[in-house]
């Protein structure tokens, strides 16, 4: 047994010495292998019959602690190269979501609102001043900006009540006003935003306000509008010393874009588009952080349903931002009186609908819906002005056709608008716009009441409203 037992061991140690001289071991043949159960485990081959019976083992190849470390290195790369590829990713799905609202194609159409609220109030019940779309090309960034006559006569609900358009907001707030924008002129409105005075006046203020030039006409009137604003916003201000170029703050701004007793409303939504094209540039040219100011001011005190992290996201990319043409609705028109109300008549609405789609988004063949042809019919009948007029050659005019253009010669002048009327006034009285228009100080401009660093006395005097 003992002699059995040395040449089990002979033979195992000469198998293991039989190499090829590199140091491997040979392969076994399949004679070799036949009958023969083994498993690789970890670089060692154990045989469960045969000669090889465990526990003795042979290696298939050579163990040692750098093929380790190379292993444990392999991982950390791999490890590494995950977390940058998961970076990556983040960065390319943000990047995405950006572009989606300032790069990708098509056009965002807002509706923006102008209320003369005194007690911070931006729905129902809120006198709309302004009322203008702003058209956004989304691969070009071009801005253009429509601004809808306030008097003009229109569809403003579903039950086909037909009145001044900003009646339709101050009936029933954003809503009703972005429906009858929607159903009267074929938009589809995505977002909306309602502002005050107050917050244009703080706006313009962080801006480090806009130089304008005023014409003879506008410096006669603006410092009693100037009073006014200080009066109703509470933000201080000076009066102006003299007509040509001046540099305005936020309140000599507002004043400004309110301004029309000395022509018209058409020439006032003029002098509004000019105020937000300065303010807009004024932001573009601004550091980020003047625009985040601008954003953390303002926000809080306008209604929109523009996200916030949208208004910073347009903030980072302004500068791609620029506002093109601009317009006021309807381009071809006339001014009548409907009932009792002095209104502003589309000549014809089908018409001027046509010329606002090619305007806003390109289309040069637009059918106008069968709702806006009903609408225009209707509005054809009951004011008895049925022909398409020619566009306007500017907002302080209106031409129609050949047959008309004595008659509208004696219209061109807007009589003063009026407030909308309460449901109350069912027989549509005209009431004063004593909340929105005030008559101007008939004193000369250094007789107006001021302290005497020239700030106006009243409300707001020496009130600073600047963000830093």
């Amino acid at each position: 047994m003992e002699y059995e037992d040395e040449l089990d061991r002979m033979r195992a140690r000469k198998r293991r010495n039989k190499s090829n001289g590199t140091g491997h071991i040979k392969k076994r043949t399949n004679s070799e292998n036949k009958g023969h159960a083994f498993s690789d485990r970890g670089g060692r081959t154990y045989y469960s019959v045969g000669e090889g019976r465990n526990p003795r083992v042979r290696y298939t190849e050579q163990q040692n602690h750098s093929n380790h470390k190379g292993k444990k290195k392999r991982k950390r790369k791999h490890k590494g190269f995950l977390k940058v590829f998961f970076l990556v990713a983040l960065l390319l799905v943000g990047f995405f979501f950006f572009q989606q609202r300032t790069h990708q194609k098509g056009f965002w159409t807002i509706a923006v609102f102008g209320v003369d609220s005194r007690d911070g109030n931006l729905e129902k019940g809120g006198l709309s001043d302004v009322v203008m779309v702003c058209n956004i090309n989304k691969a070009t960034g071009e801005i253009k900006l429509v601004s809808v006559y306030r008097d003009t006569y229109l569809k403003i609900n579903k039950k086909g009540t037909y009145h001044k358009i900003n009646e339709a907001y101050f009936k029933g707030g954003h809503k009703q006003g972005i429906e009858a924008l929607n159903e009267n002129l074929d938009l589809n409105i995505d977002d909306y935003a309602t502002f005050n005075w107050k917050a244009v006046a703080n706006g313009i203020n962080i801006l480090g306000g806009i130089d304008l030039e005023i014409s003879d006409s506008e410096y006669a009137y603006i410092n009693g509008f100037i009073t006014e604003t200080v009066n109703s916003t509470g933000v201080g201000s000076y009066q102006l010393k003299h007509a040509g170029m001046n540099h305005l703050d936020g309140v000599q701004a507002v004043a400004y874009a309110r301004l029309r007793l000395m022509d018209t409303d058409f020439k006032r939504t003029e002098r509004q588009r000019k105020v937000v094209n300065l303010a807009m540039e004024k932001a573009k040219n601004a550091n980020f952080s003047t625009r985040k100011a601008l954003i953390s001011s303002v926000f809080p005190q306008i209604s929109t349903s523009v996200g916030l992290k949208d208004l910073i996201s347009i903030a980072s990319g302004i500068k791609k931002y620029h506002i093109g043409e601009t317009a006021g609705f309807p381009f071809s028109r006339t001014t009548k009186k409907m009932g009792r109300m002095d209104c502003v008549i589309a000549t014809t609405l089908e018409s001027n609908v046509i010329q606002l789609h090619q305007f806003l988004y390109d289309q040069e063949n637009y059918i106008p819906s069968l709702s806006v042809k009903k609408i225009s019919d209707s509005i054809a009948k009951e004011s008895g002005i049925t022909d398409p007029g020619k566009k306007s050659p500017s907002d302080s005019k209106s031409s129609g056709n050949s047959k008309k253009k004595s008659a509208q010669k004696k219209q061109e002048v807007l009589p003063q608008e009026t407030e909308p009327v309460t449901e109350a006034a069912t027989e549509e009285t005209t009431i004063e716009e004593t909340t929105i228009e005030v008559v101007p100080n008939t004193t000369q401009p250094d007789e107006a009441p001021t302290n005497e660093d020239g700030s106006l006395v009243g409300p707001g005097a020496k009130i600073e409203e600047r963000e830093p």
